[in-house]
């Protein structure tokens, strides 16, 4: 096993999976890989408030949503969550992994296993947040589409103790 992709969503899971990847990189001398994937609904909630004309707006006399704004709000998440991806992959190196930093943007689970794919790895690592069996079934789980589709091995890194 020469290459390990590991996916992060920054939430309180993030910790153990990056130190359980580098725990594995380390053991293998494995390139790795830090991808984390900026949901689209973000910019979309952010346009969605912000239109060109609104004549309700005229009529009651509010503001109409600036577009201008919300493309900034956007422009300042994306920037927040590549600082924290560039200081994972910083963190993995000072550990003596051989790592990169990846930011995509749109589908979480799509976009990890096309990246996958794409960079030939022998490994994905990604977190399990343990949400209840209702949020599953509304919302799906992008750890269980991975594990699902994934053509190589998949390590499931459990949620933190509480």
């Amino acid at each position: 096993m020469k290459k390990i992709l590991v996916a992060v969503d920054f939430s309180k899971n993030t910790g153990k999976v990056v130190e359980q990847a580098t725990i594995l990189a380390r053991g293998l001398n494995a390139k790795t890989w830090i991808v984390h994937v900026a949901s689209d609904q973000l910019q979309t909630a952010a346009y969605a408030g912000a239109s060109f004309y609104d004549p309700a707006a005229t009529f009651i006399s509010a503001p109409v949503g600036d577009v201008e704004m919300a493309r900034d709000l956007c422009a300042e998440e994306y920037k927040q969550e590549h600082q924290a991806l560039l200081q994972l992959s910083k963190k993995l190196r000072e550990a003596g992994v051989d790592a990169q930093a990846m930011l995509l943007k749109g589908n979480a689970a799509e976009l990890i296993l096309e990246q996958a794919e794409n960079l030939d790895v022998d490994m994905i690592v990604i977190g399990s947040h343990g949400h209840g069996l209702l949020r599953k079934m509304l919302l799906g789980s992008v750890t269980e589409k991975v594990l699902l589709k994934a053509f190589c091995n998949v390590l499931i890194v459990p949620p933190p103790m509480e």
